[in-house]
């Protein structure tokens, strides 16, 4: 099961008021259901691939307005799964007009959203009827929203900023889609809507992959340090090499010569660690830029005898 299925799964089973239903109704309208005039008069049509978002619209139909509903289904060749119409009959004008379904008067949404509870079941409605979002695993974070109307998404973007959730909208094929990238504001989401189990599932696993990613990146940077030094090491090595062939060695200065052993007795230690190495072998103490200047000495004395100086 995807996790956009599951997060649906647990919302069409949440109880709400009458006041939340006909909010919620109301997006389901709006975003998924077309209006048919014909010789026997208007009816609307509500389409869906949730068997269980259907059994909920019909049910908060019902309970709402006591309309007469034909519940078909029919098999998508295209997407390859089976889909539900819900034709309503009867009522049909009065709920037009409740839900501003041919002027789209944006006074009657906002007057079926006037609270945040109301907010909330609205945009729950959104989210069923034609929400997505990534599994919290994938390599990226998205939810978006669906709808072919411009106004109806200003609106849906107007209700999810309500809850400072810095929704955008963007074109996408043949309508726009009202969106979140941020990791932290789909999980404020799913908690708006309610769906609470889901916002906990969500962030365990986004915790866990984000905890992963800073450890692989941490162990990226471990080994890439590590490389670094081995490169600088070999360089080193290489230029104390030049340096016996070509200058006698003992009369070189003495902190320089204990340098150059002391790197030929260490060659892949760190910096940190020919300090410690240095103070065990002359019982002396050296800073860590004192370390950095007698190895930079020794390639300076090598590049020298290089150039002839």
């Amino acid at each position: 099961m995807s996790f956009a299925k599951s997060v649906k799964d647990e919302l069409i089973n949440l109880k709400s008021s009458d006041a939340e239903q006909l909010a919620e109704l109301s997006a389901l309208l709006h975003l998924h259901t077309s209006i048919s005039i014909n010789n026997e008069g208007m009816s609307l049509q509500f389409t869906t691939n949730n068997a269980g978002i259907a059994r909920r619209f019909v049910v908060i139909l019902k309970h709402l307005y006591q309309s007469e509903i034909e519940l078909l289904s029919k098999s998508s060749s295209k997407l390859r799964k089976r889909g539900y119409i819900v034709n309503i009959k009867t009522n049909v004008k009065k709920i037009v007009e409740d839900h501003s379904m041919f002027d789209q008067n944006i006074g009657v949404y906002e007057k079926m959203t006037q609270t945040d509870v109301e907010k909330r079941a609205y945009i729950r409605g959104c989210f069923l009827s034609s929400g997505s979002i990534n599994d919290p695993s994938k390599p990226t974070y998205h939810l978006e929203i669906f709808t072919e109307d411009k106004i109806e998404a200003i609106f849906i973007q107007r209700l999810m900023n309500h809850f400072d959730l810095n929704a955008k909208i963007t074109k996408r094929r043949k309508g726009l889609i009202i969106y979140l990238k941020e990791a932290e504001a789909i999980s404020n989401f799913l908690s708006v809507i309610g769906a609470n189990e889901s916002m906990f599932r969500y962030e365990d696993i986004r915790i866990k992959r984000d905890f992963n990613n800073s450890i692989n990146r941490l162990i990226n940077i471990e080994i890439a340090n590590e490389r670094k030094t081995l490169t600088a090491a070999n360089k080193m090595l290489k230029d104390i090499e030049f340096i016996r062939e070509n200058r006698d060695f003992d009369l070189l200065d003495q902190k320089l010569k204990d340098t150059i052993v002391l790197r030929e007795s260490f060659p892949d230690a760190s910096l940190n660690e020919l300090i410690i190495e240095y103070k065990k072998m002359t019982g002396e103490p050296l800073s860590k830029s004192g370390m950095n200047h007698r190895l930079v000495k020794i390639k300076e004395l090598a590049d020298q005898i290089r150039e002839g100086r």
